[in-house]
Parts: structure tokens; sequence; C-alpha cells
């Protein structure tokens, strides 16, 4: 970073972390290219797959968004140092956040585009995902043209929901007699064993539920808790079904109206052959119960609804910058300079980082209930609190190192020891305990192997993040100016990069090429026009000033990004 100091000369720029950011970044391109070549929840699923790339997905995502963060930590503490807290605010604001809004009424749309895009592309093995997004959102004309190209109208997801599953509970009642016709089996299951019967039942729609019981669907058909449609929808409408309805129309992101949903009930139980309570009879006023319900569900909504895409690291940083300005306050009139080296630069570090950091990964993944390795990610106008304690945690951290970075020391001298030990050792490791375990099961007692899991997730974690850190300070201690100038770029890359990996994907996805030969095409194309178009319209254009401030040609140039 080219940041001057209060006596005007330049401050020596860190090359060492510009290029990790690079490689960072230049990695964050690969792991979303590699999504479409893994049975994953993923637009695009290539019709050539191969589990190395499940590999190579979460040994990435279990430490690049965390460097981000730790890096984040360390230049926003820099810029606090050299500049003050009231410059430091206003340059995040300028750069973070302002982009950061932006990027909803730009970079989102831009991405919803490219997945309708991809949707619409005939696709062998990713076809079953893309009939299911059409089904949901209520698109006719689009379920049809892929049912005449031959898609299977009885794919599911990994949660074994089907496209008939979401027309049917979304009311998309010509959606439903289109997949009947095209094959779909009335009677599909999802993974709790519930029918797309169960879903129109529960959340009232009479109409759907007359068309799939004439189209043959069995009304007496259990889930696993051992319900029939009927049964789902006898429950007394209180505070508990409420808030069960309220809370699956806020994370489904489902078009309905508690209300609604209550005021249905009787037409769906008569269709149904059930006898109507006399409590049903007549729809009663909102009790305070169920308004409470209500609120509770909007507000979980706040948190569950994807608003914000891979725009949340952004808006996650907002949140840690005003953190950080109660920090940097508390400093100030303290006078704390740094915390004692020994805390930061030394192998001690361990004892504090590692509980801090377990502690948010232990909740994560549905507590161990799901397969995962890594950070979740949280997506709303709220974060996740124990989403935000863990990445605070490596924020704070890059802090604290830029402060005790005074010494000349740095970590990461043993990165020759940590890295392999992590690559090699801590992450099979980690896949065995929390994505595909199997001796593990026999070894360690139940009660021990989600923490056990998680514990070498987070520490996997930080041996990456201090080997790397190691590793290219030894590497990049001198300034390379390719990898400078992808540093520069890393802002863009990271805004614009993902609708043109979903573009990318859905135009090879057909294709009869090894997956080892498309990978590298696509992320290699979309790297390649990312970078010209950096270059061409975002560079000296008044867009790469509102990312990166102003720059002028020949003349080297902060990049506020960081």
């Amino acid at each position: 970073m080219n940041m001057s100091n209060s006596d005007g000369k330049d401050a020596a720029r860190y090359h060492d972390l510009d290029a990790l950011r690079a490689v960072a970044m230049l990695l964050g391109i690969a792991l979303h290219g590699a999504l479409s070549f893994v049975p994953f929840p993923w637009i695009v699923q290539d019709s050539q797959q191969n589990s190395a790339f499940g590999s190579f997905f979460f040994l990435v995502h279990g430490f690049r968004m965390p460097v981000f963060f730790v890096m984040s930590g360390f230049f926003t503490a820099m810029l606090w140092r050299r500049r003050g807290l009231f410059s430091t605010l206003k340059q995040r604001f300028l750069r973070v956040f302002l982009p950061c809004m932006a990027g909803l009424f730009l970079i989102v749309p831009l991405n919803h585009m490219a997945g309708e895009f991809a949707l619409m592309q005939k696709g062998t093995a990713g076809s079953g995902s893309g009939l299911i997004a059409l089904a949901r959102g209520g698109d006719l004309q689009g379920v049809e043209a892929m049912l005449a190209q031959g898609t299977d109208a009885n794919s599911q997801l990994e949660d074994q929901s089907s496209a008939l599953h979401w027309a049917a509970v979304s009311n998309h009642r010509e959606i439903v007699k289109a997949l009947l016709a095209g094959g779909a089996d009335v009677n599909i299951q999802f993974e709790d064993g519930g029918t797309a019967l169960h879903w129109a039942a529960f959340f009232g729609e009479p109409e759907t539920v007359e068309l799939l019981l004439e189209s043959g669907a069995n009304p007496k058909l259990k889930n696993n808790k051992g319900e029939t449609p009927l049964d789902t929808v006898l429950h007394p409408w209180g505070k508990e079904v409420a808030g069960i309805a309220g809370f699956l129309v806020e994370i489904m992101q489902l078009d309905a109206e508690l209300a609604q949903i209550k005021s249905d009930r009787p037409a769906v139980i008569t269709a149904l052959g059930g006898r109507v309570p006399e409590a049903f009879t007549e729809v009663n006023p909102e009790t305070p119960e169920e308004a409470k319900a209500a609120t509770d569900a909007w507000i979980m909504g706040l948190f569950i609804k994807d608003i914000f895409g891979h725009l949340w690291f952004l808006w996650f940083l907002c949140w840690l910058v005003v953190g950080f300005s109660l920090y940097a306050l508390l400093a100030t009139v303290t006078r704390l300079k740094s915390l004692p080296g020994w805390l930061i630069l030394s192998p001690l570090r361990y004892v504090w980082l590692v509980p801090l950091t377990l502690l948010p990964q232990l909740v994560m993944h549905s507590g161990g209930e799901q397969p995962g390795f890594g950070p979740d990610t949280s997506t709303g106008w709220l974060p996740f609190p124990h989403l935000l304690f863990y990445y605070a945690v490596f924020f704070f951290f890059g802090a604290f190192y830029h402060d005790a970075k005074g010494s000349g020391k740095g970590v990461g001298s043993r990165w020759w020891i940590s890295l392999p030990l992590a690559i090699f050792v801590i992450f099979p490791l980690g896949m065995e305990l929390s994505v595909t375990p199997t001796w593990s099961l026999e070894v360690i007692p139940e009660g021990l192997h989600h923490l056990c899991g998680s514990a070498v997730q987070v520490i996997f974690a930080w041996l990456m993040i201090f080997g790397l850190m190691g590793l290219f300070r030894v590497l990049c201690a001198r300034e390379r100016r390719w990898m400078r100038y992808i540093s520069d770029s890393s802002y863009w890359l990271y805004l614009a990069h993902l609708p043109l990996i979903l573009i990318a994907q859905s135009l090879v996805q057909d294709w009869a090429l090894s997956p080892f030969l498309k990978f590298p095409l696509v992320c290699g194309s979309v790297t390649l026009v990312l970078l010209l178009s950096y270059q061409l319209f975002v560079r000296y254009t008044p867009i790469g000033t509102f990312l990166n401030g102003p720059r002028k040609r020949g003349i080297r140039a902060l990049s506020s990004a960081d």
C-alpha cells in the first residue's frame, strides 16, 4: 500500500500481503469455477464431474475468507495508526460501504441474470437443478422448454426436493400440471418423507391440493414423523404452528402470508376429506401470540434471506469496522499501542485463537448435523452473530498483528512445516471427521466427534493463514509487477467474477471434455476477461476511482479496497 505518513514520505508497501491477496482472489475464481463439477447445490452442474473438485473446494474454502479478514484487519489498523480514526472511517465508508450498496443494485441483479441465463442452457447433469429453479420461480415457459428437451421431471436436489414440491408450495398450478404431464411422480418424497401434497396442505393451498389429488396423489402417505397431509393441517393454529409456518415462509422465501395460510386451512381439510374442527369454522382475529410468531419470523428473515449474495464479505466488513472504531477509541483513551508481542507473534497465539474460533465453529453446519468443512455463510441484512464473531477473531488478529509487527517480526517462519501439515494431515483428517466419516465413527465417541471435527477445521484455517503469510514473506519480499497488478485489480475481480463464472460454466457444461480441461478453461477465460475489463473500463475510469480511489497513469497509487 502506498500510503503517506504524516511527514509526507511514502510508507513501505507490504508486497508479501499484496501477493497473498492476489492469490487468494484467484483462488476465489477457481473455487467458484470448481462448483459445477461436483454434486453441489449450484446453478450449473456440469455433465463431466469428479470428486477431486469437491476436495479442492473444501480445501480452499477452509482458509480463503479468513485470510481476507486477517488482511482487512491489518490494513484497517494501518489506516488508523497513520491517518487517524476519522480518516479510516471515511475511507471505509467510501471504498467499502458505498460499493456494497451499489452492488445491491448492480452486481446482485447481474448475478441473478447470469443465473437465469445458465438455467436456460441445455444441460445434462445440471438440467435437474435448472428445472427446479424455474418451477420455483414460476417460469412456465422455461419449465415446458426444459421438459421438451428431455429434462428429468423427477430430478431432486441434495435435500430431495423436486420441481413438483416447489411448484406445489408456491401455488404454481399450471407448472404442476406441466410437470405431471412431463412424467413427474406425484408422490415423490422430500428428505423428511413429505410429498408435494404435504407441502401444499401445510401452506394452505386448497386448489393445488385438489389438483394433486385428482392427479393421483396418495393422501394416506406418511412422512418420517408418521403424519399424512391431513395430519399436518389439523394441528391447532397457535404460537407453535404459526411460528413454524412463519419460519419456513422466510427460509424458503415463499410469497405467502400467515393470515392467508391460516384462513385457507379449513378448505384444505375439506379437500383432503377431513372434518373441519369447530375451532376452524371461523377465522378468528390474529392473537398476540400469532402476531409475535409473525414478528419473530420476520426478524429471522433479516438473517436468512439472501440479500447480498457473494457481496456478504463487504457487508461483514462494514460491521467489523464499526466494532474496530470502538476498539480504536478505547485504545486511544488507554494509550494502548499494541498487545504484548508474545500473544501475537509467538506460537502461544494458538492458545487463545483456537478456542475463540472453535466456539462459533461448533454452531456451524447445523451444529454438525450437516456435512461441511470450513465456515458457513450469512448473506442477510443481519449477520448471524456466531459468524460475525468468527470472522471478527480473524479481523482483530490482523489488526493486532499490524501493531505487533512494528518489531519487524512476522508469523509463519516455519511455513515449510505448517503448510504440509495442514494440507496433507489436518485437512484429510477434517474431511474424515466432518464430511465423509468412516473409521472415525468407531474410534471417537459420538459426543466428541463434532467437537473434534470443529477443532480440526479451525486449526487448519490458522495453520494455512500463518503458513501462507510466512511463505509469501519469503517469496514476495520484493515487488513483482504482475502480482501487484492482480492485487490492484482484486477488488474488481471480487465484484464481477461470479456472473462471468456462471455464464462460462453454462456454455461448456455439455461439452464432452474432461473436467480437468474444462476447469482451467473456465477459470482462465474468466480471469482474462476480468483483467481486460479492469484495464479498459475500470483502472483509469470513474469506476476505478469509486472503488480504489484516484489513480493517474504512470503513477502508482494506493488501492483503497484493502
